[in-house]
């Protein structure tokens, strides 16, 4: 059990490696949301209907949320501490649009 366990990480692990980073971001948002929904799954109580639930509905939230990280990209930070996604361009705060 724990060599197949060790190879299926192994195998994820290059995967993401060979992966454009787009893929990349996506597979490990859905990983990272797939474990987090079956925490809250499990600890909602409703036995495995709700961990695979709970896995599925966190796989496709971070998934998206993934698909939303870039890296080439500019944000602004406004006086709330809020990001915000920006276009890179040369326009300034002072200049007019």
């Amino acid at each position: 059990m724990r060599a197949a366990l060790v190879f299926l990480v192994a195998l994820t692990l290059t995967g993401c490696a060979a992966a454009p980073e787009r893929d990349r971001n996506i597979a490990i948002g859905a990983g990272v949301g797939a474990g987090v929904g079956t925490i809250i799954g499990s600890a909602s109580g409703g036995g495995p209907p709700a961990i695979w639930a709970g896995a599925a509905i966190g796989a496709v939230s971070g998934g998206v949320i993934g698909s939303l990280v870039r890296h080439k990209v500019c944000y602004f930070r406004n006086r709330h501490d809020e990001y915000w996604q920006v276009p890179c361009s040369a326009h300034t705060a002072g200049q007019k649009w």
